[in-house]
């Protein structure tokens, strides 16, 4: 059996895409799944995984000359962090995978690819270019898919111009949003839990993040606080301040990873990296900017989480379920003060309520099975 497996890809450094697929596709080696990976240039896949390279969109459709320059600029200036996100339309907007051009020349990569792979299944990590090209060749076609990506939780239609024009060119049937072409998959694949994201229907298949079990016991005592806030939530000058003034002067190690410099002053660490899997085991509170992987990987280590959003959809779905579930608290972006940090670490710690719950939590993902049951229905149903 062969699989090609498709992330989205975009200029702006979204990881998590690309390595929710280098976790399945060494899930689906080890189960003896011929696979391959259609992805982004810029991105290095294992050596062990053949890829087959896709164009990277440029933001907003722009000419590529100037898309890679205003990108940057956009960032350092702190723009995207500011610029609230409504929907995954407008993420594909923003990034400029629902311009008509790169649809035309994305889905001609894919089909490709497809013709020269000859996979028996295609899946999309959130690549609506790979679903229309599956259609488009007959080829099963799974998705991975979460709540905030329903069309009755946040669309934005007036973005699917370019997706029907390509629709029309296909010969398939138009869409109300971009979104419904999830509809069109043969399956759901989604990193979560019902408990965290509710979604009936026949589609679905929960099975928790991807990622295997954690490796390193966890620490009955943890003196760690690890700190990520992704891209432009926060400007790297802000953060830096209000960790120093919040916890510069407690007996917690802290960790700040996506700096751009390597910085140590007592009890405070900051580096572009760390390695997440030996900090966790350790760590008491888990600052993130309320990204999927993150929230999944800390729960996955029982971690109570503060989560600070900023203005983009998924996350502040994802925070209000942390919340919901009592597993956490989420904070505005204007409460990003030293105090509140300071004030609400102590309560997430003090209150074991909190612990209990992300462990309960970690315990239920863990069960669903990840990348290997994944494969496992791959294998079953697609023989």
């Amino acid at each position: 059996m062969k699989i090609l497996i498709v992330p989205m890809a975009a200029v702006a450094q979204t990881e998590g895409p690309f390595s929710r697929a280098v976790l399945l596709a060494n899930a689906f080696s080890k189960k003896g799944i011929t696979v391959a990976l259609c992805a982004a240039e810029n991105k290095n896949p294992p050596p062990n995984i053949p890829n087959y390279p896709i164009s990277t969109p440029t933001p907003m459709g722009l000419p590529k000359w100037l898309g890679l320059r205003v990108y940057p600029l956009a960032d350092k200036l702190g723009v995207i962090g500011r610029k609230p996100v409504f929907s995954f339309e407008e993420v594909l907007h923003l990034t400029g995978a629902s311009s008509y051009a790169y649809l035309k020349l994305s889905i001609d990569e894919i089909r490709s690819t497809i013709r020269r792979f000859e996979p028996d299944v295609v899946y999309s990590e959130f690549n609506l270019s790979a679903i229309l090209a599956a259609k488009a060749e007959n080829k099963p076609i799974l998705a991975s898919y979460s709540f905030p990506t329903q069309t009755s939780y946040a669309a934005s239609p007036q973005y699917a111009k370019g997706f029907n024009r390509i629709l029309k060119e296909l010969g398939q049937p138009p869409v109300y949003s971009a979104l419904d072409l999830f509809t069109r998959t043969d399956k759901w694949i989604i990193p979560s839990s019902p408990l965290l994201e509710p979604i009936s229907n026949d589609k679905c298949l929960f099975v928790g993040p991807f990622k295997a079990l954690p490796a390193t016991p966890v620490l009955e005592q943890r003196n760690c606080i690890l700190v990520y806030m992704g891209n432009g939530t926060i400007s790297n000058k802000k953060l830096r301040q209000v960790v120093f003034e919040a916890f510069g002067s407690t007996s917690y190690q802290v960790y700040v990873a996506g700096m751009p410099d390597y910085e140590e002053y007592q009890n405070i660490h900051m580096a572009p990296r760390f390695n997440f899997l030996e900090l966790f085991s350790k760590t008491a509170v888990y600052i993130n900017h309320g990204g999927q992987n993150s929230i999944m990987d800390g729960f996955l280590f029982g971690i109570p989480q503060l989560i600070c959003t900023g203005k983009v959809f998924e996350r502040n779905y994802n925070a209000k379920s942390v919340e919901k579930n009592n597993a956490g608290i989420s904070i505005a972006l204007s409460d990003f003060q030293p105090s509140i940090l300071s004030r609400t670490v102590d309560h997430l710690v003090c209150d074991n309520t909190f612990r209990n719950n992300a462990a309960t939590l970690g315990h239920t993902l863990s069960a669903l099975g990840g990348a290997d049951a994944v494969a496992d229905y791959i294998v079953t149903h697609f023989k």
